[in-house]
């Protein structure tokens, strides 16, 4: 009984957007806006040391959170974009993934006393853009090989100029080429996910 209305919760999440919730779902495009203002903020140290035609590639979660914005908003006015769509949710599914690894794998200095309330709510919102990444999946009709391309370019792009011109975020340096092989890897994971996620949750739709 208890499994059977999990799941049904669980179901009714998934598919947020056609479940009704209005004020939930503006609560989401609200929250996740601020988000995206707020890490622009954490990171105005280093865009302010950056040229500006580096910082879209550096702000990658506050552009994540931006995507999902700008996809609900699309959704609710009924003018989605399957590609559109698809970018944003490989967008969120990758940095919530990175980000949560990140801090895991230099807790050490992240989850230092002095630090730990920050990253810790910080940890818990890049979970938070890992589930919204299923909300935004859900409402892909077709994945299209252009909307692929997008997101792999995308990706690409934005790993060599991490690792390659530094413009990954200000971490500790060690083991930076290890995370550069685990961020690349993360790319083409993430795009293959999103599609097996979308084609599940398809067949849970019908």
């Amino acid at each position: 009984m208890l499994n059977g209305k999990l799941a049904k919760q669980i179901t009714e999440l998934l598919f947020l957007f056609k479940s009704g919730r209005r004020k939930l779902i503006l609560f989401l495009i609200i929250s996740n806006f601020l988000g995206s203002v707020y890490g622009w903020y954490y990171y105005r140290y280093q865009l302010a040391e950056s040229q500006i035609v580096f910082w879209p590639l550096i702000t990658d979660c506050p552009n994540a959170s931006l995507f999902f914005t700008i996809s609900a908003v699309l959704i609710v006015l009924n003018l989605r974009n399957d590609a559109f769509l698809f970018f944003s949710s490989t967008n969120m599914l990758k940095y919530g993934i990175w980000t949560m690894t990140i801090l895991i794998f230099h807790r050490d200095f992240f989850f230092a006393p002095e630090r730990l309330l920050l990253y810790s709510g910080i940890f818990v919102t890049h979970f938070i853009i890992f589930i919204e990444s299923f909300l935004i999946s859900a409402e892909i009709e077709k994945v299209s090989p252009q909307a692929i391309m997008i997101s792999t370019a995308w990706f690409l792009l934005n790993d060599f100029s991490d690792y390659f011109l530094n413009t990954h975020p200000y971490i500790p340096e060690k083991s930076v080429e290890l995370i550069a092989v685990f961020t690349f890897i993360l790319s083409f994971t993430s795009i293959y996910a999103v599609m097996k996620i979308n084609e599940f949750l398809r067949m849970l739709r019908v």
